[in-house]
């Protein structure tokens, strides 16, 4: 509780400061709070995806921003700050790194999301659904610290390469594993667009290769359809998820989702053959305000699920 106050008194006083010398161009500082209330037919975890979450974006110069995301407080708060300064598991700091732009390229140094080709994976949490979600995106501690850099000659398109700490590893740096990735973005196309990573993590006994690619169809100003494969290569054989989903908006304040999924992977040493489906239905009656709606079926939970519950956003 301690760290929670902390970082709320860092946070907040830290972007009036800098908003208040925002004169220079470039300049900038805001700070974002998330609170998300929800409950869900699961047992033992009625609580779900119940978080509040404190956002810090901003810049030094036109060429040097920041951003910091902190999970303040979960369903699990003595988890998620006994996790700190570990990097097997997520904590209570999602994010926190800086980033400087020098013509087409631009440096990143902190602590951020390994680049992952899969669109799920860029949904941060308060916009993802634990029912409806991969067990990459269940499981794998995706935030890491280190250096990527980006090569965007367009708009539309980026090359990346980075160099990050491993989620394999008990400690960050300490553990001596880490993970390399070449991750490309593009979205050149009014009804295409596509996402890819090569994944390369140390392990005690050498490497494990993944390969990531997510696919975007977009049809109208209305329709989605998305297709996102993981293939995990082991000594022998071959892990992979795959996910399919439509996205629906009407209209500004609807949107609907169908997901389903089918995945061979494994949990720690524990193979896990796994299929899920559900749908999603989110309304916005104004701009701060989301309420949800969900049913889903996991086989590995052989029953249906559902959860309900709001999310609350203010940009200060």
């Amino acid at each position: 509780m301690k760290r929670l106050f902390l970082s709320l008194a860092v946070l907040l006083p830290a972007s009036i400061a800098i908003a208040q010398e925002a004169s220079d161009p470039g300049k900038y500082a805001e700070v974002t709070f998330v609170a998300r209330a929800e409950y869900s037919s699961v047992q033992d975890d009625h609580l779900g995806n119940s978080s509040i979450y404190a956002l810090l974006d901003g810049a030094f110069s036109e060429n040097l921003s920041y951003s910091v995301a902190t999970h303040l407080l979960s369903s699990d708060p003595k988890a998620l700050y006994q996790g700190t300064l570990y990097s097997d598991t997520t904590n209570w700091l999602d994010w926190a790194y800086m980033t400087y732009d020098f013509g087409q390229f631009n440096i990143e140094l902190g602590k951020n999301m390994l680049q992952w080709g899969t669109f799920e994976m860029q949904e941060y949490d308060f916009d993802s659904w634990y029912d409806l979600a991969s067990t990459y995106w269940l499981n794998l501690p995706i935030y890491q610290w280190g250096p990527c850099l980006k090569w965007a000659p367009t708009e539309d398109f980026y090359l990346g390469a980075e160099f990050r700490t491993s989620p394999l590893g008990e400690r960050p740096f300490a553990s001596g594993l880490f993970q390399y990735a070449l991750s490309s973005s593009w979205s050149g196309c009014d009804w295409y667009n596509n996402l890819w990573s090569v994944n390369i993590f140390d392990t005690e006994d050498g490497s494990l290769p993944v390969f990531n690619m997510g696919h975007k169809f977009i049809i109208g100003d209305k329709w989605e359809i998305v297709w996102d494969s993981t293939t995990e290569f082991l000594d022998k054989s071959c892990c992979y998820s795959n996910m399919a989903y439509v996205n629906f908006r009407p209209t500004e304040k609807w949107y609907f989702m169908a997901r389903g999924g089918i995945e061979d992977t494994y949990v720690g040493l524990d193979e896990e053959k796994r299929w899920f489906t559900g749908a999603l239905a989110c309304w916005n009656p104004i701009e701060c305000l989301r309420v949800h709606a969900l049913a889903a079926f996991d086989s590995l939970i052989e029953s249906p699920t559902f959860n309900i519950g709001v999310t609350w956003q203010i940009t200060l």
